[in-house]
């Protein structure tokens, strides 16, 4: 049977795990109370190889800053959810000193794909196949190198903001070769091009929250 299209995403959402939720409908494109995003990220996390674990009270506190952190988005937060299509700009927002695989208006710069596969091995399966992928290592050659580039726009806490994605996103979405963890490129690029997780994980997470 063929999939959903995909529902809609914002371009001012720039993280590609939370653009693949809303796309998939297990979030709303536009808000979602934090227990909410909560539930949902930690569901999606465990469906990966090993059933990695996301600490929620993390999870929380992020959302709970994510759109500011005046009192008044605090509160808002609270009250009312995080809004995931207000995340740009926010306070985990690199402002281009990241990958820059996404632009300003969520469109995705193939050339930066390319350049993060340029930090990738062939790596081993555990099955006895070879694919291109990312291990932990690698992922910290290439934030290092996205600092670099940045120069004087990089700020001090820009390298600690990447040690919470791809480092997360290799625990959620990695898989085990004959040599330890990795990022497949290929699905890295269908995360950021099609807006999907990988097939294994979809499949163990079942229906989308949003058509429960």
């Amino acid at each position: 049977m063929a999939e959903r299209s995909p529902h809609p995403v914002s371009p001012n959402n720039p993280c590609p795990f939370l653009r693949a939720l809303v796309a998939q409908g297990q979030l709303d494109n536009r808000a979602a109370t934090i227990g909410d995003a909560t539930r949902a990220i930690e569901q999606m996390a465990a469906t990966g190889e090993g059933e990695p674990q996301l600490p929620g009270l993390a999870i929380r506190l992020i959302a709970l800053l994510a759109n500011g952190l005046g009192p008044g988005a605090l509160l808002d937060n609270a009250l009312n959810g995080v809004r995931l299509n207000k995340l740009r700009d926010g306070p985990f927002d690199k402002k281009g000193v990241g990958s820059r695989i996404l632009d300003a208006r969520g469109r995705v710069r193939t050339a930066e794909l390319d350049r993060l596969a340029g930090f990738a091995s062939r790596k081993r399966t555990a099955t006895g196949g070879h694919e291109l992928g990312l291990d932990a290592d690698e992922l910290a050659a290439m934030m290092d190198a996205n600092l670099a580039r940045a120069g004087d726009r990089a700020r001090p806490v820009d390298r600690q903001l990447m040690n919470g994605e791809w480092p997360v996103l290799l625990q959620v979405m990695g898989k085990e070769g004959k040599r330890g963890r990795y990022l497949s490129v290929a699905e890295v690029r269908s995360l950021f091009i099609d807006r999907r997780l990988p097939a294994r994980m979809r499949k163990r997470l079942g229906k989308p929250a949003l058509s429960r």
